[in-house]
């Protein structure tokens, strides 16, 4: 079985990666508003605004994009991973070489989320959640199938 990544997930991505253009465009235009009046509070400001673009951009692209919006392949001998949305680096478990995984749940403005971890070694070395995936639930089963759960 196969992850299929839901609409959140690539209207995220497109949000990540279009996130530093619009900054740079809104503070160049922030500075030649400003030009001729010299405070440092401007220069505070413009520097506090390329701080938030470059740890959105990091945060988006090597946490959300690369751990929690990979495809998942799950079939009786290996479980594949393909990261940054199945174009990235593509990682292989037998299913034998996972110690299980953990589901967390939380509640959201939209009603419950869930993230599930797969474990090896006591480490998440996978994960995924039902709101960047369509088929979370079947996903989720079939890994239940060849893998146990923890506690």
């Amino acid at each position: 079985m196969k992850s299929k990544l839901s609409k959140t997930a690539y209207f995220y991505s497109i949000l990540i990666l279009i996130f530093p253009v619009v900054m740079f465009f809104l503070m160049n235009k922030f500075r030649t508003m400003m030009e001729g009046y010299e405070h440092w509070g401007i220069t505070l400001f413009l520097i506090f605004c390329g701080l938030i673009s470059v740890f959105v951009v990091i945060w988006g692209a090597f946490v959300e994009m690369n751990l929690r919006m990979s495809v998942i392949t799950v079939s009786e001998k290996q479980i594949e991973v393909g990261r940054f949305l199945g174009i990235g680096k593509k990682l292989v478990w037998n299913t034998e070489e996972i110690d299980g995984f953990i589901t967390k749940g939380f509640k959201t403005r939209g009603g419950y989320q869930e993230y599930c971890y797969l474990i090896q070694n006591n480490i998440a070395v996978a994960v995924f959640s039902s709101m960047y995936y369509a088929n979370y639930t079947e996903v989720r089963t079939e890994i239940q199938k060849y893998v146990k759960q923890l506690q």
